[in-house]
């Protein structure tokens, strides 16, 4: 069978460079083209495609052509067996179908004032001329809006130790090396509380205990205003008129908890971007300056530079590196045939990389997005096709109204200007430091406010 060229550094050297820096080992593999292939031992081969027009056929592909579920095989220790990225076929539809409403459309945009909210809280604790952690608060930050999003405001004692846990748990699972037991199965080794991952699987036990207590004493006393994902995903039913079970309740609370990095990563990588271009950040606050109506977040998130300004960050650090998919069926594909059980890798990553699409592909530069519209197959930081990131529309969203409230309120600094080296945090990537900031004055509104320590509030 005639094969793409083909990296010839060892096999091993490319999955570890895969698991932890996946944007440096893509950009290694740039000598190969729009299509090349790994072969890595327990991954069969594996094929990496950048061409916009072949990751169109694969996305149009009929359904039966791929599985795709068995990609995220490496996440169900966290996910569950019945979280919707673990489901193919009818079953994924249903799952789909009944996660979409309260993440699109009016029922998220209420979503809108607690995020403002909650970032303004954060920005409490700031002091003019300290320098601040960036990246600790935006984690904290990232953290407290989905578990406000998941499980409402509730302050009872079970709420807060599950918030607790959950924490606990998703940083364990996201230290490196953690995270390398989880594309490695013979490490998948309980040898103890001690061990990687002895602690993650005792962390996870204790979650599972306390977000089952949860779901059972919501069934007993259903929340007062229900408006939280989990009591939305309690009330849903299905075209048959079933619920989902206890079960598929905690796991796609925890599917879309694990969004939570890709909402730190852009927004962390957001703010590195406006800050490390002061002509950005003036632009952007000129923009934000000018709004009638500071508190409608509908018309902040509508704002054409902020938009063009997150979808360039996600451009440079998509939340999503690569979408792929199994072959079912042989799969033909720019002049190649891959059996079943090849994995074919829409490169998201590279896509947005291209010299041909984005003229300096390694510069920050957001008119790019005012002056082009770029196809779902040149722009796809969510992926595309039936397996899209079911956030897609939520996690820029939110992205948005953080940049807006902290671009508005404050004048931020780098305390260095040394470039961001990606590495892997969930799906996409994230500075491989903290990045630290030093406050250096306020920025306020003149037209609706006065007083300068006073925020303006977009909430």
């Amino acid at each position: 069978m005639k094969l793409p060229k083909s990296p010839s550094s060892p096999a091993f050297v490319q999955i570890y460079q895969w698991a932890n820096r996946p944007t440096k080992f893509l950009d290694s593999c740039k000598e190969y083209g729009d299509i090349f292939v790994s072969q890595w031992p327990g991954y069969g081969l594996t094929v990496f495609v950048n061409d916009p027009k072949a990751i169109e056929q694969i996305f149009t592909a009929p359904q039966t052509t791929f599985s795709t579920a068995e990609i995220y095989e490496i996440l169900r220790p966290i996910l569950g067996d019945q979280s919707l990225m673990l489901m193919d076929g009818k079953p994924h539809r249903r799952q789909r179908s009944l996660m979409m409403p309260p993440l699109h459309g009016e029922r998220m945009r209420s979503y809108g004032n607690f995020i403002c909210e909650l970032t303004e809280e954060m920005m409490e604790e700031w002091k003019l001329g300290e320098v601040i952690n960036l990246s600790a608060y935006l984690q904290d930050l990232s953290l407290k809006i989905m578990f406000r999003v998941i499980f409402g405001s509730d302050e009872r004692e079970l709420s807060i130790e599950l918030r607790q846990k959950i924490k606990e748990m998703l940083e364990c699972s996201s230290s490196a090396l953690t995270a390398l037991h989880f594309f490695v199965k013979p490490l998948q080794k309980d040898l103890g509380p001690w061990s990687p991952w002895g602690r993650f699987i005792r962390l996870r036990n204790e979650v599972d205990r306390l977000l089952y207590a949860e779901i059972a004493q919501r069934h007993q006393q259903p929340q007062a205003d229900g408006a939280d994902l989990l009591s939305l995903l309690m009330s849903a039913r299905d075209e048959e008129g079933q619920p989902m079970s206890d079960q598929e309740l905690r796991d796609e609370a925890m599917t879309v908890l694990t969004g939570k990095d890709s909402i730190f990563s852009a927004i962390i990588c957001s703010l590195y971007s406006v800050y490390k271009h002061p002509e950005v950040c003036q632009r952007l606050q000129e923009e934000l300056d000018n709004i009638s109506d500071p508190s409608n977040t509908n018309a902040i998130v509508k704002l054409p530079y902020l938009t063009a300004t997150t979808q360039e960050t996600m451009r440079l650090y998509p939340p999503v590196v690569v979408a792929m998919r199994v072959v079912r069926t042989p799969f033909e594909i720019m002049g190649y045939e891959f059996p079943v059980g090849s994995q074919i890798v829409a490169d998201i990553y590279s896509v947005h990389h291209r010299e041909d699409l984005f003229p300096n592909p390694k510069q920050f530069n957001p008119e790019r997005f005012l002056s082009r519209q770029f196809s779902s197959y040149e722009y796809l930081p969510f992926g595309g096709g039936n397996r899209r990131c079911i956030g897609d529309v939520f996690a820029p969203f939110q992205v948005k109204l953080m940049l807006a409230t902290i671009v508005s309120r404050y004048q931020l600094e780098l305390t260095d200007n040394l470039p961001i080296n990606p590495v892997r945090r969930g799906a996409g990537v994230a500075p491989d430091k903290d990045i630290y900031m030093r406050v250096t004055g306020y920025h306020h509104q003149t037209e609706n406010y006065t007083s300068i320590p006073t925020p303006l509030n977009v909430g």
